[in-house]
């Protein structure tokens, strides 16, 4: 009796243990959650580095002076452009590491390798979108030009530095719930940001709603209903031009089309617009005497903020506005002399293309009268809890062939 009573007092604590620090689902390990030493207890807001603070940041050439207003708001102030944006790299991976890993790993295709098997049909669309392809081709163009390649290496850095400071008691606490830790900063995810801010923007295509409505009506009557230039967007042409044309009546709707008509073409309302959102005002027309400036990026409200306040000043540099996490400068701000904003004119930047293929093999597509090759990137998607999944993209001229 008293053996088994042992063996009870040694089988359960170790079960315990076994079953409270193994994940379930997706449920973080219980213990490792409540540990009070590496758990979320340690996420507590404090203040150790919320103050004027001379800031030592590996990699800095200089000395950094980071003061953080009443509202947690960094203002850096750099002795030159390397250490400014490192800076910036360091003190928004402080605030925002996990919004940057996790929006970054979406555009990327990667979200199964924490998440698991549920967000594999995700993954698999941004890879044979070819958003890595296009982030890696964006790249060497900016690393190309001496000012992104220093501010974006720099950038890096200061995200890296404070990713090195971390331990797994003060990891953010999304690390925590989710089970998985920080990974190293790399330019190009610099440019998958961009590339998914592109593709949230301005991705938007007609492409098969116009074909249908091509194939029902005709091209004459689609020509009619959508013109190449809408009647309410003025030419581009000087004031004053003399109109050497002469004007034609409005045509009558053709029968065939009211014959027609069915339900099965759905249409989307709009709009009615009534002026641009990026737009500024005169100080003669303001109480203060000072100019505004006024823009709306079309973005939607989220937790956590897709903008992060900050304020850049080196020499040569004074501007203040709000940054995208995980992209070097301020979008959205002003300096002593200018200000500068942006809309979003939802402009239709994707195109579909039908592909005929030599044969089931991929390898040879018909383009220009000749047959061309295809070229194929092995993608490896890992999956947290199951095998890596290869899928092959092909590309053409044209880009990534998405759907078969």
């Amino acid at each position: 009796m008293n053996k088994i009573k042992a063996l009870f007092c040694v089988i359960i604590p170790v079960a315990l243990a076994f079953l409270f620090n193994t994940k379930f689902g997706q449920n973080p390990p219980i213990l490792k959650f409540l540990n009070p030493f590496m758990g979320f207890w340690q996420n507590a807001e404090n203040n150790h580095f919320m103050f004027n603070h001379k800031a030592k940041i590996k990699g800095a050439i200089d000395k950094i002076e980071i003061v953080f207003d009443e509202r947690m708001v960094p203002h850096i102030f750099a002795q030159n452009d390397h250490d400014l944006y490192l800076a910036q790299g360091y003190v928004t991976a402080m605030h925002r590491l996990w919004q940057m890993d996790f929006q970054t790993r979406f555009a990327a295709g990667r979200i199964s390798e924490v998440v698991g098997e549920k967000a594999i049909e995700v993954d698999r669309y941004q890879r044979r979108m070819g958003m890595v392809y296009g982030a890696e081709n964006s790249l060497k163009g900016m690393m190309a030009e001496p000012k992104s390649r220093e501010m974006i290496l720099a950038y890096t850095e200061g995200i890296n530095a404070y990713i090195k400071t971390l331990s797994k008691a003060n990891y953010p606490l999304e690390y925590k719930l989710l089970d998985f830790k920080p990974e190293s900063w790399t330019p190009v995810k610099c440019a998958l940001l961009l590339k998914q801010m592109s593709a949230v923007l301005a991705m938007g295509s007609d492409e098969f709603y116009m074909t249908n409505i091509l194939k029902k009506f005709g091209p004459e009557i689609t020509k009619d209903l959508f013109p190449d230039y809408p009647f309410r967007e003025d030419p581009i042409i000087p004031v004053g031009t003399k109109w050497d044309f002469t004007p034609l009546a409005t045509p009558k709707v053709p029968e065939s089309f009211t014959k027609a008509i069915t339900g099965e073409v759905k249409t989307k309302e709009k709009i009615e617009g009534i002026g641009s959102n990026n737009w500024a005002l005169s100080g003669s027309k303001t109480a203060s005497g000072y100019p505004i400036l006024a823009n709306d990026p079309h973005l939607d409200l989220t937790l956590p903020s897709i903008w992060y306040q900050i304020q850049l000043h080196a020499p040569g540099i004074n501007t203040y506005g709000v940054s995208l996490p995980g992209a070097p400068g301020v979008i959205i701000g002003f300096n002593q002399k200018i200000a500068w904003g942006v809309t979003n004119v939802a402009a239709d930047v994707l195109d579909f293309y039908q592909i005929k293929f030599k044969d089931s093999s991929h390898q040879d597509y018909w383009y220009n009268n000749k047959w061309n090759k295809t070229t194929k990137r092995l993608e490896t998607i890992k999956i947290r809890g199951n095998k890596d999944e290869i899928d092959t993209v092909y590309y053409t001229h044209h880009g990534p062939v998405v759907y078969f």
